[in-house]
């Protein structure tokens, strides 16, 4: 920020970029007041926030248990001239979901195809865990198939709530199809999932019967890297904004 007012107070006008940079850090310290005035004076200066800016807002937002807020702003963007990106839309889904608003989750996923706007495999991916949370898990598994239906190709972070979720209800047989789902498209099981599958083994009497039904994976070095579903995003915790009113999605 400091380097921000020097910028001012020598005449440089700062860009988009920076202003998107700046959000970023409010919105990770949780300073959402700050966030907020910054988005707003941009403006006010004409720099025209672009769809990358209005992506860190939204998500900000809702990482910062301002999901309302969140909502209302992205009924207006909506309804402005904007061009609405998945992305966006996404992150939104992801805050509806985390806070406990599922119904209005699924509503607005079902809206996608109003603003002629295709589900990513992050998007697929939130509502396969929010439903997964649910305990909804043909609907999921049935969210799963249609998006390989539509040309989404599912990751690995899509089938981890799933697999979960099978366990959780002892139903070795889906874990096993799923794993070998993954098998066939070359997916290697992350950290969690084998964490998941291991748990599976150790409280099965049948362990060496169960491991023997598992697919083979090629050995391969994991490499950590930052994904939608990081640190930040804490797509696998779920944690419930402050009730409020409810907001009709028109867009």
């Amino acid at each position: 920020m400091n380097v921000y007012r020097e910028m001012i107070s020598k005449g440089i006008r700062p860009n988009v970029v920076n202003y998107s940079t700046l959000l970023i850090s409010f919105f990770n310290v949780g300073r959402v007041g700050d966030a907020r005035k910054l988005f707003d004076e941009m403006q006010s200066i004409d720099v025209a926030p672009n769809s990358y800016t209005f992506t860190i807002f939204v998500d900000g937002l809702c990482k910062n248990d301002c999901v309302l807020d969140a909502l209302e702003f992205f009924c207006t963007l909506a309804n402005s001239n904007f061009e609405l990106t998945i992305k966006i839309v996404s992150c939104l889904i992801d805050g509806l979901y985390k806070s406990g608003r599922i119904e209005m989750a699924w509503e607005l996923f079902q809206k996608l195809t109003e603003k002629f706007l295709v589900p990513d495999v992050v998007t697929y991916s939130i509502m396969i865990n929010g439903l997964c949370k649910e305990g909804k898990l043909e609907k999921a598994n049935g969210l799963l198939l249609d998006m390989e239906e539509k040309g989404c190709i599912p990751s690995v972070v899509t089938f981890g709530p799933l697999i979960r979720s099978f366990i959780q209800n002892n139903e070795k047989s889906k874990v096993v199809e799923l794993l070998y789902e993954m098998a066939k498209r070359n997916l290697i099981p992350d950290a969690f999932i084998v964490s998941t599958v291991i748990h599976l083994l150790v409280n099965d009497e049948n362990y060496l019967e169960c491991l023997n039904s598992l697919p083979s994976f090629p050995v391969q070095e994991q490499t950590r890297s930052p994904t939608f579903f990081d640190k930040n995003s804490e797509l696998y915790l779920n944690h419930s904004a402050a009730d409020g009113p409810d907001y009709i999605l028109q867009f």
